[in-house]
C-alpha cells in the first residue's frame, strides 16, 4: 500500500463502509506513523472513532481506540473514551473493569480481553484446561459472571476477569465442536479416516507430543480401549502425507505444515535443514515413501545436504559421517565436493569397533560394503583387532561381510585362534552357539566344549554390549532341550564337572542356579551327589518366620508383577519400538530399564517367598521372649509401653508390632520376666511376658 494516497477521504470512505477490515486498519494506521505522518494518523483515527461512536458501531469503534491508545492518552482518558463508546449499554460497561482497565495489565491486553468478553453469548462453546468442553448457558451482567455447563464439572459460575484468562471459545471447526454437532459424523470419520481426526486435532489444539494428543483424545473422543487401534490407523493414514510429521519420540510434537507435498517444494524445504539428526530423519522418510528422487531439484538438494552430514559432522561423531555414506548409497547419490577415499580411510582408522555399535543393525551391511570397497585390506586389519569388544549384532554383521566379501579365511582364522587361546568373547560364543552349521563346516569347536567356554564366560564381570551377549548365553541353560543335549555329547567325567562348575560357578543368581539344577537332574539323576554330597545331610538351617497376613501381602505383590506390571510393561516396550530409532527412543529405554527393575523385583520377592515360612503364631509359650509373644517393658523414667514381637516382614506402629529382625527384638528374644536388658534406646526391664492379644490375631487374620 502507498501511504502517500492515504488522506481525509480514505478515513471517510473507512466512516461510511459498512463493516471495517480491522486489520487494515491498524495497518495503514501504523503505516501513517511509521512515515512521520503521526498527527494524520491520530486526527484519522479520532475521525473514525467518533464516526463509529455516532453510529453505535462499538465493536469497530473499540478496534480504532486500541490503536489510538497505544500511542496518546493515559488509561484513565482510556476509560473515558470506552464509557463515551458505549454510552447507555450498561451491560457493555459492566465489561470495562473485568478487562483489566484500571489495573497494572497492558492496554493491549487489555483491549483483547474486552473484544473477548464481548464475543461470549448464551450457547457458545468453550474449552477449560481443567473442567473440560462446556456450553455457556446464561450471561449475568449484573454480578459480571457467566453460569456454563461443563462437561467435567456441570453447572458452574466463572467470574468475567477470569472468564477471559483460562476460557477458550471455540470455533466452528474445532474437533469439540464436531463432536457437540455431530457425535455419529466423528465416529464415523474416527473409524474411516483417523488420519482426517487427527488433522483436526491439530488445528484445534495446535501442534503437540503423541503423549498429549492421547491426553487430548481419550477418552473424550476415542475410547481408551480403542486407542491403539485408532492411533495405528492414523499412523498409516499419515505416512504418505507430508503435511504431518509424526515424530519417533513421544516426547516432540507432531508437526502439521498445511499446504506441503512429497513434491520439489518438499526438497526445497529440505535444502534449509542445518540439523544433522532430522536430515537423517527425512533421508529416511524418503526411502520408506519411495519419494521421486530423479528431478533435478531433489538429486541437487540430496547431494548438497549429504554433503554437509558427511563433511560437517563432528570428528567425535563418526558414526554421522558413516550414516551420511550409507544414505547415500541407498538414495544412489554421489555427496558433491568430497574427498570420499580420505574420509572413508578416517573412518577405518577411527573407532571402527564403537562406530560400528553405535549403527542400526539393518544399515551395518551397506556400510561394510562401503568400506570393503574403499580399502579392503586396511579394513580386513582393522577388524581383526575390534571384533572382540564389538556387540554380537555387530559380530554377526562382521562375520557376514567377511563371507560376502571373499575373506572367510580370515573369519575363520579369527575365531579358531579365540576359540583355542580361550579369548573368545560372550559374542563370538554367542555367534558359536546359534552358527552351528558354520562351526561345524569351520571344525572350530565340539558342543560340550563351547558349553565349557560359556561357563567360564558366565563368570566373568562384564558391561554394556558383552554383557547383553552374556545374558543370552545364560538364557541358554534354561533351555532344557539344550543343556540336555549339550550333555549328551559330554563323558561321564564330563558331566560331574559341568554340574560342579553350575553347582559351584560365581555367575548364577541363587534361583537361576536352582533352576538349572533342577532341569540337569531331571536327566541325570546321578549327578545329585554333586549338590548334596553323600552320607552327608543338608545343613539344617532355622528357617525365618512371618506372619500368614505378611506373606499373603508379598504373595500378591508378586502375581501382581507376574501378571499386570510385567504384562504391561512388555506392550510398553512393543508401542516404543513401533516409534522407530531405538538408539534415541527414549521411551523404550524407560520401558527396558523398568523391566529390568520389574524382572529384579519378582525375583527377589520369589527368593523371598521361598526362604521365609508363614505362622499364625497359635499356642506360642509365653514363658521367655518369643517370636510371637508380647512384652512389656519399664523404662528407666517409669514409663511402661508393650510390644509384639511376630515374623520378620510384620510391621505396625499403630498396634506396636516389631519385626523380629529389629534390633529391639533380637535383643529381648530368650528374655524372661524380671530381666534388666540393654536395648538400643538404653536399659529396661522386662516386667512381663504376655501371649499375643485378640487384636494383634485378628490382625495376623485380616
Amino acid at each position: 500500500m502507498d501511504v502517500a494516497e492515504i488522506n481525509e477521504s480514505w478515513f471517510d470512505e473507512q466512516a461510511q463502509a459498512e463493516s471495517l477490515d480491522r486489520d487494515l486498519c491498524h495497518t495503514v494506521l501504523s503505516a501513517l506513523a511509521d512515515a512521520g505522518r503521526v498527527s494524520d494518523a491520530l486526527s484519522g483515527g479520532q475521525q473514525l472513532l467518533e464516526q463509529y461512536t455516532e453510529q453505535s458501531r462499538l465493536d469497530d469503534a473499540i478496534c480504532v481506540l486500541s490503536w489510538l491508545a497505544e500511542h496518546s492518552g493515559s488509561q484513565e482518558d482510556v476509560i473515558d473514551r470506552l464509557k463515551k463508546i458505549f454510552g447507555r449499554d450498561k451491560n457493555a460497561m459492566k465489561l470495562i473493569e473485568p478487562a483489566g482497565f484500571g489495573s497494572s495489565k497492558p492496554l493491549a491486553s487489555c483491549f483483547e480481553r474486552l473484544v473477548y468478553l464481548r464475543s461470549l453469548k448464551e450457547g457458545a462453546l468453550c474449552y477449560h484446561t481443567t473442567w473440560g468442553f462446556g456450553v455457556v448457558e446464561e450471561i449475568d451482567y449484573f454480578y459480571a459472571e457467566l453460569e456454563i455447563n461443563f462437561e467435567q464439572k456441570g453447572d458452574h459460575t466463572l467470574a468475567f476477569s477470569y472468564a477471559a484468562e483460562s476460557l477458550e471459545l471455540l470455533d466452528e471447526h474445532h474437533i469439540l465442536v464436531l463432536r457437540h454437532r455431530d457425535p455419529d459424523g466423528l465416529q464415523e470419520q474416527i473409524k474411516k479416516q483417523p488420519g482426517e481426526v487427527i488433522r483436526l486435532a491439530l488445528q484445534s489444539y495446535g501442534n503437540m507430543s503423541v503423549a498429549l494428543l492421547m491426553e487430548r483424545l481419550v477418552p473424550s473422543i476415542v475410547p481408551e480401549s480403542g486407542w491403539k487401534r485408532f492411533w495405528d490407523g492414523a499412523r498409516k493414514a499419515l505416512k504418505e502425507d507430508a503435511s504431518i510429521e509424526i515424530p519417533r519420540k513421544r516426547s516432540e510434537l507432531i508437526e502439521l505444515r498445511d499446504g506441503m507435498a512429497y513434491d520439489d517444494t518438499w526438497f526445497v524445504k529440505l535444502a534449509e535443514e542445518r540439523d544433522i539428526t532430522k536430515l537423517f530423519e527425512r533421508f529416511k522418510e524418503v526411502i520408506e515413501r519411495g519419494l521421486d528422487t530423479t528431478t533435478e531439484t531433489a538429486q541437487q538438494v540430496l547431494s548438497e545436504r549429504l554433503a554437509f552430514v558427511i563433511g560437517g559432522a563432528p570428528n567425535a561423531k563418526p558414526e554421522w559421517k558413516a550414516e551420511g555414506f550409507i544414505y547415500a548409497r541407498l538414495l544412489d547419490v554421489e555427496p558433491v565436493g568430497l574427498d570420499v577415499d580420505a574420509i572413508l580411510h578416517a573412518l577405518i582408522e577411527s573407532d571402527l569397533g564403537g562406530m560400528l555399535d553405535q549403527l542400526p543393525s539393518r544399515q551395518l551391511e551397506t556400510l561394510l560394503a562401503i568400506l570393503f570397497e574403499n580399502d579392503k585390506e586396511a579394513l580386513v586389519l582393522r577388524l581383526k583387532r575390534v571384533v572382540p569388544k564389538v556387540s554380537h549384532p555387530v559380530f554377526n554383521e562382521i562375520m557376514a561381510a567377511f563371507c560376502r566379501h571373499g575373506v572367510e579365511e580370515v573369519a575363520k582364522e579369527i575365531m579358531a585362534a579365540a576359540l583355542g587361546r580361550r579369548k573368545a568373547s560372550a559374542p563370538m560364543l554367542l555367534w558359536c552357539q546359534r552358527s552351528e552349521k558354520k562351526v561345524r563346516e569351520w571344525n572350530l569347536i565340539s558342543k560340550s566344549d563351547l558349553a565349557f567356554r560359556i561357563q567360564e564366560v558366565l563368570e566373568k564381570e562384564l558391561s554394556g554390549a558383552l554383557l547383553r551377549a552374556q545374558n543370552q548365553l545364560r538364557e541358554k541353560f534354561q533351555q532344557q532341550e539344550w543343556l540336555h543335549d549339550v550333555m549328551d555329547e559330554m563323558s561321564e567325567q564330563q558331566r560331574r564337572d559341568f554340574m560342579r562348575r553350575i553347582n559351584e560357578g560365581q555367575g548364577w543368581e541363587v534361583l537361576d542356579r536352582k533352576s538349572v539344577l533342577a532341569k540337569v537332574l531331571r536327566k541325570y539323576p546321578e549327578l545329585q551327589d554333586i549338590v548334596t554330597p553323600a552320607g552327608s545331610a543338608a545343613p539344617k538351617r532355622e528357617v525365618p518366620l512371618t506372619s500368614s497376613r505378611s506373606y499373603r501381602e508379598r504373595q500378591a505383590q508378586l502375581e501382581k508383577l507376574m501378571k499386570v506390571d510385567i504384562p504391561e510393561n512388555s506392550k510398553e516396550i512393543e508401542v516404543a519400538r513401533s516409534y522407530g530409532d531405538l538408539r534415541e527412543n527414549a521411551e523404550f529405554k524407560y520401558a527396558k530399564e523398568r523391566q529390568g527393575l520389574l524382572m529384579a523385583q519378582g525375583s527377589q520377592l520369589a527368593e523371598d517367598l521361598e526362604k521365609v515360612k508363614p505362622s499364625d503364631f497359635e499356642d506360642i509359650p509365653s514363658a521367655v521372649v518369643a517370636i510371637g509373644t508380647g512384652v512389656t517393658l519399664q523404662k528407666e523414667d517409669g514409663e511402661e509401653i508393650t510390644y509384639f514381637i511376630l515374623g520378620a516382614w510384620d510391621q505396625d506402629d499403630d498396634l506396636h508390632i516389631l519385626s523380629s529382625e529389629t534390633r529391639l527384638a533380637k535383643a529381648l528374644l530368650g528374655a524372661k520376666s524380671g530381666a534388666s536388658i540393654e536395648v538400643p534406646e538404653g536399659q529396661v526391664l522386662l516386667k512381663e511376658v504376655l501371649p499375643l492379644s485378640a487384636d494383634i490375631k485378628a490382625w495376623i487374620r485380616a
